[in-house]
């Protein structure tokens, strides 16, 4: 369960930013589209991070220790908070469309999430279907 999630969330992350920064170009412009794009990009990532992370804390494999893996998780989130502060403070990227492209974040990560359960169900429902015939 855990290498599905890891092998699809970014994929999903990334495709819901596509999504909203080609909404993003054409209700908001070349202004709003490319801060979608470069939100975009850092949900991508951060969403990359997050499974990586996360399956070294779950699965305890891998050349760094579980401990460490969740310091690292931690030190991510002040590593995101910092590279937001930059892109919108120093860089002048546009935070409306930028909030567009990082919400591609929440929403790769809730279609994954549901996806899986909807899988996990249907094979759950035919090992009982098979049981009982």
């Amino acid at each position: 369960m855990i290498d599905q999630l890891k092998t699809q969330t970014p994929r999903h992350v990334a495709v819901a930013a596509v999504v909203l920064s080609g909404l993003a170009f054409v209700l908001g412009g070349p202004a709003v589209g490319m801060g979608a794009i470069v939100g975009g990009v850092v949900a991508a990532l951060d969403a990359w991070a997050i499974t990586w992370l996360a399956s070294r804390i779950v699965g305890g494999a891998g050349f760094i220790s579980r401990g460490f893996a969740a310091a690292l998780l931690g030190a991510k989130l002040g590593v995101l908070l910092a590279v937001c502060w930059a892109l919108l403070a120093r860089w002048g990227v546009n935070p409306i469309g930028f909030s567009v492209g990082l919400g591609a974040l929440v929403l790769g990560m809730l279609y994954s999430g549901a996806e899986l359960s909807i899988r996990e169900a249907q094979s759950a429902r035919q090992a009982q279907a098979g049981g009982e015939g």
